[in-house]
């Protein structure tokens, strides 16, 4: 993807929750809810990256905590260090009621988690359904490599 295309996606994505300080547009449906089985928020992380699949209609954000968002903004690679924490969040797309013509996120469809503790694998975990909870995959190792080629969104 071209790094001014994901620049674009992250400014519509943020432009998508400001229209003042009512709580009636706030986009409830595409947070992360108390009843969510999640360890953190990672909403609440640093974005790293993000991607829309038009195909599928679905759009994702990376996200990082704050080991992994500046391993990111150094080293292009996926040699993440100990401690370093990765969230994938999918979100289904739904039209902008006020933006004719974008998408916004719609409800959460997954998030998967990817930690690194030390050993040679990360440690990947898969979060689904409504409320999220930890759920199997079938595909672990190609989520990772996925998840893991994904680099930090340059901005100008």
């Amino acid at each position: 993807m071209k790094p001014l295309h994901s620049i674009i996606i992250a400014f519509i994505i943020l432009l998508s929750g400001c229209n003042g300080n009512n709580k009636d547009n706030l986009n409830e449906k595409a947070s992360v809810s108390a009843l969510d089985a999640l360890p953190e928020n990672p909403l609440l992380l640093s974005p790293i990256t993000f991607s829309i699949n038009p195909n599928k209609a679905v759009m994702s954000t990376l996200y990082g905590n704050k080991i992994a968002f500046q391993h990111a903004k150094i080293k292009a690679d996926s040699s993440y260090p100990n401690g370093a924490v990765l969230y994938e969040v999918n979100w289904k797309q739904k039209a902008d009621s006020l933006w004719y013509g974008a998408n916004i996120p719609d409800q959460i469809i997954s998030v998967e988690k990817v930690q690194f503790t030390g050993n040679a694998v990360p440690r990947y975990e898969l979060y689904a359904g409504h409320p999220l909870k930890k759920v199997s995959s079938n595909d672990e190792n190609k989520r990772i490599a996925l998840i893991l080629s994904k680099r930090l969104a340059e901005t100008p």
